[in-house]
């Protein structure tokens, strides 16, 4: 048998090694029948949601007194309440407003501890006549196509709970009414400049929304209770 030479045999060892090197940079074969995972399909972003829609503003209506409440209230002052309906219905103006809503006393009637409803005393229906007369003029011209009445007489007591001003109007007769579109806003307030002088036609807007109307004197008055802060004026 040849025996190799020490150069030879050093070159033997040294093609050994280099083979082995490369075989280690190529890594492991891969094995028949196994194939590379497909990469993960991209997560889109998550799109920006829309802005949430405005709420519509609130309408300050009074749902809690209601025909079904008036009706049991009215259950325990039935002859009251029906010699008030008997002067509306021989004035010609019972259709003008609901009686249940005409009846309805200060909208903090509970915080107060009064009745939801009170009927003014006979002293005070000429008043109520007055202020119908002229709502049923602006529902006939078309100045107030549709009214919700929250608030009308308070007795003083009422009044001063409440928060109304010591000489209120509604301590005689007047009507407060949920708030209007800016269009019948404008409407109303046009007519208040217009013919609210020979009505003696009272009106303001309160910060709620909610409007005030008398037949108390001809004026007009805002947040600050003074003429100047009257949305009629703007």
């Amino acid at each position: 048998m040849e025996r190799v030479s020490g150069p030879r045999r050093l070159g033997f060892v040294l093609a050994i090694a280099l083979a082995l090197l490369a075989g280690c940079s190529r890594g492991p074969a891969p094995q028949p029948g196994l194939q590379e995972p497909p990469p993960a399909p991209a997560v889109p972003a998550p799109a920006t949601p829309p802005p949430p829609a405005p709420r519509p503003p609130a309408q300050l209506t009074d749902e809690e007194r209601n025909e079904v409440l008036f009706t049991h209230w009215r259950s325990s002052r039935g002859e009251e309440v029906d010699t008030f309906a008997a002067y509306l219905v021989d004035q010609s103006l019972a259709d003008v407003v609901p009686l249940y809503q005409l009846l309805r006393s200060a909208s903090m009637w509970k915080e107060c501890h009064a009745e939801p409803f009170e009927v003014p005393p006979m002293s005070e229906w000429e008043k109520v006549r007055d202020v119908l007369i002229l709502l049923r003029d602006l529902q006939q011209r078309g100045v107030l196509p549709g009214v919700e009445v929250v608030s009308a007489y308070r007795d003083p007591r009422l009044n001063r709970c409440a928060g109304g001003a010591p000489g209120s109007s509604h301590q005689h007769f007047a009507v407060d009414i949920a708030p209007l579109s800016p269009e019948v806003g404008a409407s109303l307030c046009r007519f208040w400049r217009e013919e609210g002088r020979k009505w003696d036609m009272g009106v303001s807007r309160y910060p709620t929304g909610r409007i005030h109307i008398d037949r108390t004197g001809y004026r007009t008055w805002g947040a600050s209770h003074k003429r100047g802060s009257s949305y009629c004026l703007d």
